[in-house]
């Protein structure tokens, strides 16, 4: 296996509130290798874009309290000053967010705005930086991008705003790309251009990709490996393959069985029951025992007063004291 151009290991990020510290990641590790796509799964709070948003520096200068290692080709990001991290946000990481109305400035036109992240990174003139936005435009697919390019981000529609925010987030040709919910509130034809578009600009320059997305069918698709988060850790890393028809976690096996199918037979969508552990006051053991149906299969009561370590099974890391017992035990999560 070569050096993976990222490696976050142990990232743990702290918000103080009125109420105490919200534990919004709690020992998160992720390796990405160069040109693979891995994709981010979990519900709402389990701490998928925080993670993104750490990875691009873009808590510096908050309140938060960030700890561990991220390591982009082998430089720690985590110390480094607002300053120092410029010349990887966005020339060398590039991110879609997940709203692109509120993340595109309203006062200003789209096509500034991409020749703006283009000069920022490249000692080129206006007239330059203009001539590379139209051409990244139209690569995106906006129809007419010369007249495009005046235009202002409320004047696109959803699925073009989309596509100008991957152009973007591109133009620079990153290493890394972060699409965060790139395809929330697209219709499904829009959604599938989305994917077909990223796939086939990520061919072209050869960039690493991270999905994050609640969608498992858009990873199915897109992604050759799979992290599910819980309670801001990894719970499961997998090939796609193996996480879907091999599932080594509760946890995966509840989201799976959550998802509506095409099946003649299926039945009613089967919902995890209660709810995610509260980020202010986490459970001594493992988060996912109040909900977990196959806790009591574990001996004593270390679901509840013992967090798992993350364990290799196989192609497959699963953070959970099942993975310590009889083969044949861990096959009644499967």
């Amino acid at each position: 296996m070569t050096t993976p151009i990222l490696d976050i290991r142990d990232l743990r990020v702290t918000f103080p509130t009125d109420d105490g510290l919200v534990h919004a990641v709690n020992g998160m590790d992720l390796t990405v290798q160069r040109g693979e796509t891995v994709g981010i799964v979990g519900e709402s709070g389990s701490g998928k874009t925080v993670t993104s948003q750490t990875l691009m520096g873009l808590l510096k200068g908050t309140s938060a309290r960030v700890s561990g290692q991220i390591l982009f080709e082998g430089t720690d990001l985590v110390p480094l000053s607002e300053s120092e991290m410029r010349p990887y946000r966005g020339r060398r990481i590039g991110m879609i967010f997940q709203d692109p109305l509120s993340a595109m400035h309203p006062f200003y036109t789209v096509g500034r705005q991409i020749a703006e992240a283009y000069r920022v990174h490249n000692s080129v003139s206006a007239k330059a930086a203009k001539a590379q936005a139209i051409d990244m435009l139209n690569r995106v697919g906006i129809p007419d991008p010369v007249s495009r390019f005046d235009a202002y981000p409320h004047e696109f529609s959803g699925g073009m705003r989309q596509r100008a925010m991957i152009a973007m987030a591109l133009i620079c040709e990153p290493e890394l790309l972060i699409a965060d919910e790139p395809t929330t509130a697209l219709d499904v034809t829009v959604q599938a251009q989305i994917l077909d578009l990223i796939s086939s600009l990520q061919a072209e320059t050869g960039s690493a990709v991270i999905f994050v997305t609640h969608d498992l069918g858009v990873v199915a698709e897109v992604c050759q490996r799979v992290v599910v988060m819980y309670g801001g850790q990894c719970v499961e890393e997998a090939d796609v393959e193996d996480a879907f028809f091999r599932t080594a976690h509760p946890y995966t096996k509840g989201l799976l069985a959550s998802m509506p199918s095409m099946a003649d037979d299926a039945g009613r969508l089967t919902p995890i029951p209660g709810f995610p552990p509260s980020l202010l006051d986490l459970p001594q053991g493992c988060l996912f025992a109040e909900r977990c149906p196959v806790a009591h299969l574990v001996p004593g009561d270390r679901c509840r007063t013992e967090r798992p370590e993350l364990h290799t099974i196989g192609s497959h890391r699963s953070r959970c004291h099942l993975t310590e017992l009889p083969a044949d035990t861990l096959e009644a999560v499967r």
